[in-house]
C-alpha cells in the first residue's frame, strides 16, 4: 500500500521498495511523480501501486517505439532529439493534472530561441519552442503516443 509522508512542504513515498523514502509530487487524482536518488523519474498510481519509470538524467525511458509517433515528430523543426530520446531542455513535464483518469505529458524537444541568448540578446535563435505530447491513463498506459499537438 502506497503511503505519503509530508515533512513541511516536501512529500515522500513509502510502500514501494524501489522508491522507499523518495521525494514525490502530486500530479492529480491518484497520480504521483517520484524522483529517486539518481534523479530518475517515475509515475506512480497511488491506488494500485503501479509504477512506470519515465526518465533518467538526460534520457526518456520507459516508452516503446509504438508510444512515440516518430513519423509525425520528424516533420517538426529541431526534432533531432526524438529518436535519441534526449531530454536536454527541461525533461518531461505535465501539461495538466491527472483528472478523469487522464494526464497529458509534455516533452520539450527544442527550446524557444531566447534560451540561447545572453543578457544582451546575443545568440538568440529565431524559433518557437518545439514540444510533443502524449496522453496516459491512470493505469499508466499511453492512450495517445507522443506527437505534435495536445
Amino acid at each position: 500500500m502506497v503511503q505519503i509522508e509530508s515533512k513541511g512542504e516536501r512529500s515522500f513515498i513509502h510502500g514501494i521498495a524501489e522508491l522507499e523514502g523518495c521525494r514525490c509530487y502530486f500530479w492529480g487524482e491518484n497520480l504521483l511523480l517520484v524522483e529517486d536518488k539518481d534523479n530518475g523519474r517515475y509515475l506512480v498510481n497511488m491506488a494500485t501501486g503501479k509504477v512506470r519509470k519515465i526518465s533518467e538524467p538526460g534520457k526518456l525511458v520507459g516508452f516503446s517505439d509504438e508510444e512515440i509517433d516518430f513519423e509525425s515528430i520528424e516533420k517538426l523543426p529541431h526534432s533531432h532529439n526524438a529518436r535519441l530520446r534526449l531530454l536536454q531542455y527541461g525533461g518531461i513535464s505535465r501539461w495538466n493534472d491527472c483528472t478523469d483518469g487522464l494526464i497529458t505529458l509534455c516533452w520539450t524537444l527544442y527550446p524557444d530561441g531566447r534560451y540561447f541568448a545572453d543578457e544582451d540578446g546575443f545568440g538568440m535563435e529565431d524559433n518557437d519552442e518545439v514540444q510533443v505530447y502524449c496522453v496516459m491513463n491512470d493505469n499508466l498506459e499511453v492512450v495517445k503516443p507522443f506527437g505534435p499537438g495536445k
